[in-house]
């Protein structure tokens, strides 16, 4: 399927940005209108995947849910139904108020069609979301719990399932909304931090500039870190095609950038392949 039919844009809502992450199962009604608002203004065809933020991270966190079965194994069993029971709620809760504001959203859950080895997706199942695309409607899909070939279970970050999107359906862009303007080469709490407008990506993986990221301590899909390495993986497949910012759900660069594609000065960081 070839981007001049596929899919516009996809665009992920950051755990972060749509639930406030620090308080157990807590969402962000602003930001769930900021979203809602920039899938109504949209033209072309859509998908939604948002991180679970306060939902399932604690969950997953005590359970150990990303480790896989271990010792215990009923344990970690419970740990799993407990999060994803987390994770389906905040999905409910972001289909739920966008159908009404109009927006003809369809929640999606990975878990039982989407399989991993060592946390790696070796099945995902596209068609049936590609076809309700084409029918008009938006998925909305999320970060969930999954069934893995080598170590029992795992969490499927949404960002991994954006990757495989990508190699898929070939969307014309992809934007991660998230709680701050872009990406920062330090944490954007700590003093003196730079927002990189631009990021340049080669071949081989490697980024133009140093970053320096760090984790919540409940956090099991890899934080900023495991954000960029997805990034990366999405600018390489897709041969620089697909283009991929990074920009703050509430500020109207946001609105602009997934309408548009494009950001403006000191409003969003924009990742490209590097010219060899």
């Amino acid at each position: 399927m070839s981007a001049n039919n596929g899919v516009e844009v996809i665009i992920k809502l950051g755990g972060s940005a749509i639930t406030y992450k620090n308080e157990l199962e807590k969402e962000n009604l602003v930001a769930f209108a900021k979203a809602a608002r920039i899938a109504a203004g949209l033209k072309g065809t859509c998908i939604i995947v948002h991180g679970a933020g306060s939902f399932g991270h604690f969950q997953a966190h005590e359970y150990g849910v990303a480790k896989g079965f271990g010792c215990d194994v009923d344990h970690t069993r419970i740990g799993f139904a407990m999060t994803r029971l987390s994770v389906t709620k905040l999905n409910h809760k972001v289909t739920e108020f966008f159908v009404s504001q109009g927006i003809p959203a369809i929640g999606l859950s990975p878990c039982g069609t989407w399989l991993t080895s060592s946390g790696h997706v070796t099945t995902a199942v596209v068609d049936n979301l590609a076809k309700l695309v084409f029918a008009g409607f938006v998925p909305v899909l999320h970060g969930d719990c999954v069934l893995d070939t080598d170590q029992g279970c795992a969490i499927l970050s949404g960002d991994k399932i954006i990757e495989r999107l990508v190699q898929e359906l070939q969307p014309k862009r992809v934007v991660f909304l998230t709680d701050v303007k872009g990406i920062y080469d330090r944490p954007p709490e700590e003093q003196g931090a730079v927002l990189l407008q631009q990021i340049n990506v080669t071949k081989d993986g490697d980024i133009s500039v140093p970053i320096a990221t760090n984790i919540l301590g409940h956090d099991v899909t890899d934080g900023v870190k495991g954000k960029l390495k997805s990034i990366s993986n999405i600018v390489i497949s897709s041969n620089g095609l697909t283009k991929v910012f990074v920009a703050n759900i509430l500020s109207d660069s946001a609105y602009r950038t997934c309408i548009e594609g494009c950001t403006s000065q000191g409003e969003g960081t924009e990742i490209k392949l590097a010219v060899e």
